[in-house]
């Protein structure tokens, strides 16, 4: 028993002088933190995550929680993971992903920066990306359900994707797109198909490059295309009209 009493008060002792000596060490100047690698910022500027990190140049690393930075970080909107490895001697690296933004939505006077789950990111701000649709699924509670399809199916027709300027959910699973020229298409809940059918015809005939307003793709195999209105001439005030002289 007093041998076991005795290797029991040794290794206290010895638990004991590690930590107090891993304190010291935490507390004393070597180690110094003197540089920091950040990978994957695209939408943030990397003084905001150095700022959000609290890690002055100079703090001890050893004192340095990778896990408390890593928190920090993922308070920013954009931040989708995180990484944080300490390099020593002097060595902090955080290697991180952000979110895609794919779209944007309205959300009462709020114009809202969207995923690619369909799920809001932030408020849009200036600086944010400018070429995103608008989409505003129909009302309910299967609105980011409703976005993720649309989204999968734009991935699908990339042809069209960067010409969108809105997207309008209708009753039936359908869709109302609007373009960057202002052509309206109307899509039912067969849009795969009828997108492929309008990217034939725009090879073709450059449907989309024509002076239309309106493509209906709703029609099984057909569509129907309204041209843009004609302004009709301004007529002559009869206050204006001379009357031809009589012989």
């Amino acid at each position: 028993m007093p041998r076991f009493f005795l290797s029991l008060l040794l290794l206290i002792l010895v638990i004991f002088a590690g930590r107090q000596s891993w304190e010291l060490l935490k507390r004393s100047n070597w180690f110094p933190l003197e540089t920091i690698h950040i990978r994957g910022l695209v939408n943030i500027p990397n003084q905001v995550a150095i700022g959000v990190m609290e890690t002055p140049k100079g703090a001890n690393l050893l004192a340095i929680d990778p896990e408390t930075i890593r928190t920090r970080l993922q308070t920013l909107p954009w931040i989708h993971s995180v990484r944080v490895k300490r390099i020593f001697p002097s060595t902090l690296t955080v290697t991180l992903s952000e979110k895609s933004a794919v779209g944007l939505s309205r959300q009462g006077e709020r114009l809202m920066v969207l995923d690619e789950y369909g799920m809001p990111i932030k408020t849009f701000e200036k600086g944010d990306p400018l070429l995103l649709p608008v989409i505003t699924p129909l009302p309910g509670s299967h609105q980011a359900e409703q976005t993720v399809k649309l989204l999968n199916l734009l991935d699908k027709q990339a042809w069209i994707k960067d010409q969108l300027s809105e997207a309008v959910g209708t009753p039936g699973d359908g869709w109302t797109l609007y373009t960057r020229k202002g052509v309206k298409l109307l899509l039912s809940n067969r849009a795969e198909q009828e997108l492929s059918l309008l990217h034939r015809l725009q090879k073709r005939y450059k449907i989309l490059d024509l002076r239309i307003r309106q493509v209906e793709l709703r029609i099984a195999n057909r569509i129907a295309i309204r041209p843009e209105s004609v302004p009709e001439p301004p007529r002559p005030d009869k206050s204006d009209l001379k009357r031809a002289p009589t012989t």
